[in-house]
């Protein structure tokens, strides 16, 4: 020790007993050590003695925490591109799409000229004569098949519903008779007839001020002996008081000796006949059998 830390323990030593609550037992240690005599001058430092083998290397401490994240360096240059892997294993066909509207159709093209004509084949052999077959009974002559007649009207008449339509002029007839004060047609003979015919019409409801739309309808009955429904037709759309529409059709139908037939207004409303250029309607009625 030297003489600074001589000086600096016996300056501890006086601050220590003059602390309050201290050990009295210390304190008197403490003061027979600051009794001994002065101590003499220091001498000289020795020299110093061999050094010693190092000590073993202590046990390593734990590890610190991670420092903070330093900022990003710069972008590197980009490297060179490397070669292109192999083509991969095709994946399965998808789903086919729905299919795309109809295109416009195009314009027809011009007709080709026609062909020569080819040569005449050889004329083939003549086939052997067929069996004479069994005489049949006496054909019906043909005057029986001439019942026919054809009515048209050209008037704008109105027809109530549930009544005949009444045509007013025969054009031709033949054994079938027309009456246009009834609408009736009288077909004498009986047989299998057909029947064409087309109207124009009109709604025609003037008890009702909304003139709601309807569907007209004509029928053809036979009408005596007795009421049967041979054919029914109609107009496609339904008419306003405005509208005009056509009711066209045809039937194929027996008919008894004597009977009668009539074309019949079964809408639920009132029609008009219209005139279309000249004629409003037409009927033609003929035996086919």
């Amino acid at each position: 020790m030297n003489e600074n830390d001589y000086q600096e323990l016996n300056r501890q030593i006086e601050n220590y007993q003059n602390t309050p609550n201290k050990d009295e037992c210390l304190c008197k240690v403490l003061d027979c050590i600051c009794k001994k005599g002065d101590r003499g001058p220091t001498g000289p430092t020795g020299p110093t003695g061999p050094r010693g083998a190092t000590g073993a290397t202590g046990a390593t401490g734990l590890q610190g925490p991670t420092g903070a994240t330093g900022p990003q360096g710069p972008t590197g240059a980009t490297g060179a591109t490397g070669a292109t892997g192999a083509t991969g294993l095709q994946g399965p066909t998808g789903a086919t799409g729905p299919q795309g509207p109809t295109g416009a159709t195009g314009a027809t093209g011009a007709t080709g000229a026609t062909g020569l004509q080819g040569p005449t084949g050889a004329t083939g052999p003549q086939g052997p004569t067929g069996a004479t077959g069994a005489t049949g009974p006496a054909g019906t002559p043909a005057e029986n098949f001439n019942s026919y007649a054809m009515v048209h009207d050209e008037t704008d008449s109105s027809i109530p519903i549930n009544n005949p339509i009444k045509f007013q002029t025969t054009n031709i007839s033949n054994k079938i008779t027309y009456d246009p004060n009834t609408g009736d047609f009288s077909i004498p003979e009986e047989g299998i007839y057909i029947v064409h015919w087309w109207i124009n019409v009109r709604h025609n409801d003037s008890k009702n001020s909304t003139c709601e739309p309807k569907t007209i309808g004509i029928e053809f009955h036979q009408y005596w002996p007795n009421d049967i429904l041979i054919a029914h037709s109609s107009t496609h759309n339904k008419l306003t008081c405005c509208d005009t529409g056509t009711v066209s059709g045809n039937a194929i139908f027996a008919a008894l000796p004597g009977a009668s037939y009539r074309f019949i207004n079964t809408s639920d409303i009132d029609i008009k006949l219209v005139p279309n250029d000249l004629y409003s309607g037409s009927v033609s009625i003929t035996r086919i059998l």
